[in-house]
């Protein structure tokens, strides 16, 4: 009886050991079976790194872990073109997860395992209800960042390969400019004979030095130029003959402007040339009707030659004649009479 009952409570402390052991690896393996749990899908460019059964933290705190993994996703399934890979996270009900986070895909250390980590919620977006799906990032590794060094190094590489290529054409020019034969050697020769007739034009025997030496002579006391100035100075001393007629002249226009006689002999001479136009212009009238008159003559003349004997047998073309127009017919010994 006693064996029995051994055995019966070995049988059931074995059953209990397996029984807890089961529970235990369930605990471990899914989680979801004992703790109540929200699923999330989260969306990435890549799933490199990251595997099921890989941490899922929450500001650096363990909430859950990778449930699956889906690549490529197709592409209507998919959010934007570039997001092909998709992960399912299993996390704690109570892990306080919002509808705007940031979910990113780090390693916790150089070497370490690639986890999911939930940070920068924004507590007024409200908390993410089960099945939510997030759009995750990944940081840039060094696979990453070796095509954006080279991105930003590429404007950099074109201009020194165009500054190269501007040095390379000026080395060129340089070149051609100082080989033999070229423009550059020919200018510094001519450059070279031109210091050298310089050299010779201003040398003590030079045509230059002989030419200002010349001049030198010509400005000097006993030289032509010199006498000639002085003689000039001379003409046009205070003492000479020049000063002296040059202030008579002063004294002269002096007095002529002091004499009141001009004016009245200017004044003289206007009355004097308005009556003369006057005349004029008097002479004009008179020989305007002389003219007319000597026009009548010889109309007459021309046309009743008669009239010279009988006066009174003149014809008017007009039917009314004026007196005054029978009067300027008449000869021209009697019109000066009349008047």
């Amino acid at each position: 009886m006693n064996i029995l009952r051994n055995e019966i409570r070995t049988g059931l402390l074995v059953v209990v050991t397996l029984v807890a052991l089961v529970a235990l690896l369930l605990y471990l393996g899914a989680p979801g079976v004992f703790v109540p749990q929200h699923k999330y899908r989260i969306f990435f460019d890549n799933a490199a790194g990251i595997k099921p059964g890989a941490q899922v933290l929450l500001a650096g705190r363990k909430i859950g872990q990778v449930r699956s993994l889906f690549s490529p996703v197709p592409e209507k399934d998919r959010p934007t073109p570039k997001m092909e890979t998709l992960i399912e996270v299993q996390v704690d009900r109570d892990a306080k997860i919002y509808n705007k986070v940031k979910a990113q895909m780090t390693q916790n250390s150089l070497l370490g395992e690639s986890v999911i980590d939930f940070t920068s919620g924004e507590e007024a977006s409200g908390l993410a209800a089960d099945g939510a799906t997030f759009l995750g990032e990944r940081p840039g590794g060094l696979a990453d960042a070796v095509p954006a060094v080279l991105e930003k190094l590429d404007p950099a590489l074109t201009k020194a390969t165009t500054t190269l290529d501007s040095l390379q054409k000026t080395a060129d020019n340089l070149t051609r400019l100082t080989a033999e034969g070229s423009d550059l050697p020919m200018a510094f020769a001519e450059f070279k004979k031109t210091g050298a007739n310089l050299s010779e034009l201003t040398g003590p025997a030079g045509p230059l030095t002989l030419a200002l030496k010349n001049v030198q002579t010509l400005t000097s006391d006993e030289g032509k130029l010199g006498k000639a100035f002085g003689h000039l100075a001379e003409i046009t001393g205070p003492e000479s003959a020049l000063a002296h007629t040059l202030a008579n002249t002063e004294k002269f226009t002096a007095s002529l402007t002091n004499n009141r006689d001009i004016e009245v002999t200017l004044r003289n001479f206007r009355t004097s040339s308005e009556t003369l136009s006057r005349t004029i212009t008097n002479l004009g009238t008179q020989f305007s009707a002389v003219g007319d008159n000597l026009q009548q003559a010889s109309d007459t003349v021309k046309h009743q030659p008669w009239r010279l004997i009988w006066p009174s047998t003149k014809k008017y073309d007009e039917p009314e004649a004026k007196p005054a127009e029978v009067r300027r017919a008449l000869p021209i010994k009697k019109s000066p009479a009349r008047r």
